[in-house]
């Protein structure tokens, strides 16, 4: 489903939002790769659009969730290259991680938790990013709080912003139900730091009128103003 310029939303993965960003044979990336008990459905949606793992150009990982980058070693053995901000990134590729906890979230945030803790995803990445690094026409704004390296990645050519699990438009932890949400603090490594990253993102100034979040549905036109008044009311 196209959403927004080039990007198309996977509708049959349902963990979490992957996108496309087609520009065309040697120009396609996703964002994000949904978790690995979903690798069919993505493999389906590809195919759906003429397309095997082969004709990727990239993986763009927001951050470094399963349910984000579950099946990006999957791809990377297909030869497509993963990228994710360096700081994420040391932390894919060492099995060694802090676990979460269910601290002050609910039952079920605490079993989503333990799944994580189980089965985190693991790879070397390609490429790490850093603030200020542009890929596949995409500005890389580093966003810690939810994760280490947690990123927003800003089209400027089509007015969007991909927002990962930093800025959501659907209620944690089961995100089914909609509405305009910052980080679960159960699956958040600083929670204050995180809110603090989304302001100061949009303090900077940066223009978008398009929101692509990691959970919830795309926000299509007026999003930057919708989250500057959800914004002050937090």
């Amino acid at each position: 489903m196209r959403v927004a310029g080039s990007f198309d939303l996977f509708r049959n993965v349902l963990f979490s939002n992957v996108f496309l960003l087609d520009g065309g044979p040697g120009d396609r990336w996703l964002v994000d790769t949904g978790h690995w008990s979903e690798r069919l459905s993505l493999l389906v949606a590809l195919r759906r659009r003429g397309l095997s793992p082969r004709d990727l150009t990239g993986v763009l990982l927001t951050h470094l969730h399963s349910d984000h980058a579950g099946n990006a070693r999957f791809l990377q053995r297909q030869g497509v290259r993963i990228h994710a901000h360096r700081r994420d990134a040391e932390t894919l590729a060492n099995r060694s991680r802090t676990r979460m906890t269910r601290g002050a979230g609910s039952f079920v945030a605490g079993l989503l938790a333990e799944f994580e803790n189980h089965f985190p995803a693991h790879l070397e990445v390609d490429r790490a990013l850093d603030e200020g690094d542009t890929v596949a026409g995409l500005e890389v704004h580093w966003v810690p709080g939810h994760t280490e390296g947690s990123v927003f990645y800003r089209h400027e050519s089509t007015h969007t912003l991909l927002s990962g699990d930093s800025l959501l438009t659907a209620i944690p932890p089961l995100v089914v139900q909609r509405g305009m949400a910052l980080p679960y603090p159960t699956f958040t490594v600083d929670l204050e730091r995180a809110v603090a990253s989304v302001r100061a993102f949009h303090a900077r100034g940066h223009r978008y009128e398009h929101l692509l979040p990691g959970h919830g549905p795309p926000l299509v036109g007026g999003a930057r103003g919708q989250v500057l008044e959800f914004l002050a009311t937090q």
